[in-house]
């Protein structure tokens, strides 16, 4: 089987006979090019060289799936303000809707702009250059959308002082996701990605992280599998105790079919949850073990990781993204891990 055939069949419950990898590679990869971030998302995003990047990376690692594009979660088409530095990581420094009432002036196809179609050419590019590697579609999600819209400490106020205008950026949120995925589009990739930090129990409360994510992931989720596609979902927080239980199913409820844990959770208690209901996704620490190393270290934590979920329906990841600053060698011992491990 191909990468591509691999990963897609783990997401899907299907079966392989080793462990597919994904590192949700968003900007690491300017680094194998030495390329500056500010040549990417110039005057006109260059999906030449970011599909170039992308590549070059994964030569190197050989993980089986590869986000698509150099990633930004820019909202400069609703008014929004992004810093590109030189030889960082692309931040948001302005949040288009701190004025609540400015979002009444906006479309949320707006997003369709020329950087979402220099970054779905992107994504054209990768699918053509390697067939064999499964492309996964970045997307933020419902509450880290409307964080970027807002201010992640505004919206957060909103919850607990204006409920009616955090409900309403949620919902013009989700809209913004949908036409997305609908822009890129199904045919440029193998899986939708909802990248959701801020959607997160722990920071929202259990109650609201269901009312303001996990209402509009129902909905998200049942337009990616109207496309045909799988979708995986990655909140951030603890999801492994038994006191949170409930709001793991409910998250599985959505229809999801893969479920990325992140740092600080027990695989154990992730997989009651997930095993026969959808995938688990999960591995070593992005911020710590893989950005300080050492090597063994590294190993050993992958191998745990391993040891406790290998033999389920398991794509091994890192906790969170990947950017330019950690260590590519790094990167290589884990994935290397991975296939001497299952070489056992």
């Amino acid at each position: 089987m191909t990468s591509r055939e691999d990963f897609i069949s783990r997401i899907r419950m299907e079966g392989s006979k080793r462990t597919p990898t994904f590192l949700r590679d968003l900007t690491l990869g300017l680094d194998v090019n030495d390329t500056r971030t500010d040549a990417i998302f110039g005057k006109k995003y260059n999906s030449k060289e970011s599909a170039n990047c992308i590549l070059a990376l994964q030569k190197i690692v050989g993980q089986d799936a590869v986000v698509g594009c150099i990633h930004t979660y820019s909202l400069e088409a609703f008014g929004g303000i992004t810093k590109y530095p030189s030889d960082g990581i692309p931040y948001l420094s302005g949040a288009p809707f701190d004025d609540i009432s400015k979002m009444n002036e906006h479309d949320p196809d707006e997003i369709r702009d020329d950087l979402l179609a220099g970054m779905r050419d992107s994504y054209r590019l990768v699918r053509k250059m390697a067939p064999e590697l499964a492309v996964i579609m970045n997307i933020g999600g419902p509450v880290n959308t409307a964080g970027n819209f807002r201010g992640v400490e505004t919206f957060l106020m909103d919850t607990m002082m204006n409920p009616d205008i955090a409900s309403k950026i949620t919902e013009f949120s989700k809209n913004v996701m949908i036409s997305m995925i609908d822009f890129i589009g199904a045919d440029n990739c193998d899986a939708v990605y909802i990248a959701a930090a801020s959607d997160n129990p722990d920071m929202l409360g259990p109650e609201d992280f269901k009312k303001y994510s996990l209402t509009h992931m129902h909905d998200v989720t049942k337009y990616v599998h109207n496309e045909k596609l799988p979708i995986i979902f990655h909140p951030h927080g603890i999801f492994s105790t038994e006191d949170r239980a409930n709001i793991l199913k409910d998250s599985i409820k959505t229809g999801i079919d893969g479920f990325q844990f992140a740092e600080n959770n027990e695989p154990s208690g992730i997989l009651k949850q997930t095993k026969g209901n959808c995938s688990i996704l999960g591995g070593v620490d992005a911020f710590t073990t893989l950005l300080m190393g050492p090597e063994k270290r590294i190993i050993r934590d992958t191998n745990l990781f391993l040891d406790a979920l290998g033999r389920e329906d398991y794509v091994l990841t890192c906790s969170c993204s990947l950017n330019r600053g950690l260590p590519i060698q790094n990167v290589k011992t884990m994935i290397e891990a991975v296939r001497e491990y299952d070489r056992k």
